[in-house]
């Protein structure tokens, strides 16, 4: 059972600035989007498996797209997508069976915000898959991404970590605070390498965070954690909004420096860095007045750079729409009004 999703006047949607109405708003569309496909899905597969199938129908249209969803499903859509377009059954019917015993098992939904690691289910195979696909990230020497789960005693202290953090973040900025709880559900701290965090469409609703390194990350965990829970929970803002407009004409002809990673990158990905960036120099700004200790000075002066170097490409090189135009003006205003 769904609830109707009210429209949303384009100058709301089209800014950087956080928003709760409007994240929640994105969140119900999407999960409309995903009810959609899954049904469309599962009467495909029916054809074939029609048991498995019937099971999976009954857990789709008892779906409440209001809430948050488990980004289960969402992993659960990505293989029925993938094992129908390549004609695997086996994929199929492993799905199918997946989501059926999601709703058996009352676990279909998100509420909430869950501090966790990995186990190596079946959302951590693909995102694992993601990670290591062709275009995922890569080292200076082309060293996969590789990721682990952290320790009992290392998920208790992170998790107390992630709390301190949360609480500044509802303090400096509550709209941010807001949207991170509408959007994001699960939040995976892993060991890794190559990168500090990843978000993809395939586990919607879900984060993977490194764990703090030794040395200045664990000595800093605030300054860490807001960083990048900013920084994963945007990423799934901006994912949100280009389900609406494409905000690109030329994503993906050209790849050129980024300012956050250190390979070169498609347009796609330097305005989300460029978008991501405004976000956490408004919080970091925020944070170095509350606490203007050098260390925390020079964490906002990387990210206010950053930003500057993304913007500039995106100036130089992008063909944008005019929603794009406008998210990138907002994106300067919301920089340069903390400064």
């Amino acid at each position: 059972m769904s609830t109707a999703v009210v429209a949303i006047a384009p100058d709301t949607l089209f800014r950087a600035q956080p928003d709760r109405e409007r994240a929640a708003w994105l969140r119900q569309s999407i999960n409309e989007v995903l009810v959609s496909d899954l049904r469309a899905y599962v009467a495909a597969a029916s054809r074939h498996l029609p048991h498995s199938a019937a099971a999976a129908t009954h857990v789709v249209e008892g779906l409440d797209t209001a809430r948050k969803l488990n980004p289960l499903l969402f992993t659960l859509h990505w293989q029925l997508n993938v094992g129908l377009r390549q004609q695997q059954p086996g994929t199929v019917s492993a799905a199918l069976g997946r989501l059926t015993q999601a709703g058996a098992s009352g676990d279909c939904y998100g509420d909430g915000f869950r501090v966790d690691t990995m186990s190596w289910g079946v959302v951590d195979a693909e995102a694992a898959n993601f990670f290591t696909g062709v275009d995922g990230p890569r080292s200076d020497r082309g060293e996969f991404v590789e990721i682990s789960p952290v320790s009992a005693d290392e998920l208790r202290t992170g998790q107390t970590w992630v709390s301190d953090a949360l609480a500044a973040l509802r303090e400096l900025d509550p709209e941010l605070h807001d949207e991170l709880h509408e959007l994001v559900s699960r939040l995976r701290l892993v060991h890794g390498s190559v990168i500090r965090g990843a978000t993809s469409s395939r586990c919607w609703g879900m984060n993977f965070l490194r764990f703090p390194d030794p040395g200045v990350e664990s000595a800093e965990p605030m300054n860490y954690f807001l960083d990048h829970l900013v920084h994963e929970s945007s990423h799934l803002m901006l994912h949100a909004i280009m389900s609406a407009d494409p905000l690109l004409q030329n994503p993906f002809e050209a790849r050129h420096s980024a300012p956050i990673r250190k390979d070169a990158r498609p347009l796609y990905g330097i305005y989300h860095a460029t978008f991501v960036l405004s976000r956490i120099s408004r919080v970091l700004s925020r944070h170095a007045k509350a606490d203007p200790r050098a260390v925390t000075r020079a964490a906002r002066d990387e990210a206010v750079t950053r930003f500057h170097k993304g913007y500039a490409t995106i100036l130089e090189h992008a063909e944008l729409t005019d929603a794009g135009r406008t998210i990138l003006t907002s994106c300067k205003e919301t920089v340069e009004a903390e400064l």
